[in-house]
């Protein structure tokens, strides 16, 4: 067995190690600026025919509010998918490697995704109807090689379509794939930057953004997770009662800050 390491996420600034806080910010693209970013592109058409009736469908929390969304998380605790348990709610994480698999382990939801560095391809038959035909996972099948020294290259493809690619509602197939770049600037510094293509329903891929992390000797991951139970005493309670209108008067603008 190797050696595990727990990643916890911080601030573009302080997983830099160096240069000033402004530079920082300036060059980064953090994951929640991800949708905004697809948003203003949608005037140059990215999304395809299927992917607009998708994207349409969808409601996210943010513009319609827990008693409005559509989201299978929000309302159920239903699994993010890969990719956006990589960007949402991304607090902390261990990755452990063994001589053929390296293992993340994600704090939140307490799930753990499997990485194959052993040589093999992505699978190209998940989805058919065929007998050889593998089934779509909600973190996909993913192989990972090094690209150098310090920089950990993850192709993953094969995710439950019926996932969400970002908190904001934008859809992915089956046979989308994403790259993850994990980058480990110094001992202590660990950046992750991720990518999608997927020609059903883009037209061009796009960057998810980045999260940064620190190395903090000894640390420990507390138990974070989405309890249905909970949930669903919110919803009763005060989340469906307080209503969904998203062209409701709103003193802070966009319900959640996002569009």
């Amino acid at each position: 067995m190797g050696r595990a390491v727990i990643w916890l996420r911080c601030s573009p600034a302080e997983g830099r190690g160096s240069g000033t806080a402004d530079a920082a910010r300036q060059a980064v693209v953090r994951p929640e600026q991800a949708d905004r970013k697809i948003q203003s592109r949608r005037n140059q058409r990215p999304l395809t025919p299927l992917g607009k009736q998708l994207y349409e469908r969808n409601k996210p929390i943010g513009k319609f509010s827990p008693g409005g969304t559509n989201d299978p998380h929000t309302r159920y605790c239903d699994p993010f998918g890969f990719p956006q348990n990589m960007t949402q709610e991304i607090r902390g994480m261990t990755i452990t490697t063994t001589p053929n698999r390296t293992f993340i382990l994600l704090q939140y939801m307490d799930l753990w995704r499997e990485v194959w560095t052993d040589g093999r391809t992505l699978p190209a038959n998940v989805g058919g109807r065929g007998k050889d035909t593998l089934d779509p996972k909600y973190n996909g099948y993913s192989i990972g090689r090094w690209e150098d020294d310090y920089t950990f290259v993850v192709d993953t493809t094969g995710l439950v379509p019926e996932t969400w690619a970002t908190k904001g509602g934008y859809p992915h197939s089956v046979d989308a794939h994403v790259v993850e770049r994990f980058h480990r600037s110094s001992k202590n510094d660990l950046s992750l930057s991720i990518t999608m293509t997927d020609p059903k329903i883009y037209t061009a891929p796009f960057s998810m953004g980045e999260v940064y992390f620190r190395w903090i000797p000894n640390q420990q991951l507390d138990d974070f997770t989405c309890i249905p139970s909970e949930v669903q005493t919110y919803l009763k309670e005060l989340g469906d009662p307080a209503g969904s209108d998203p062209n409701a008067a709103n003193p802070q603008g966009v319900r959640g800050g996002r569009p």
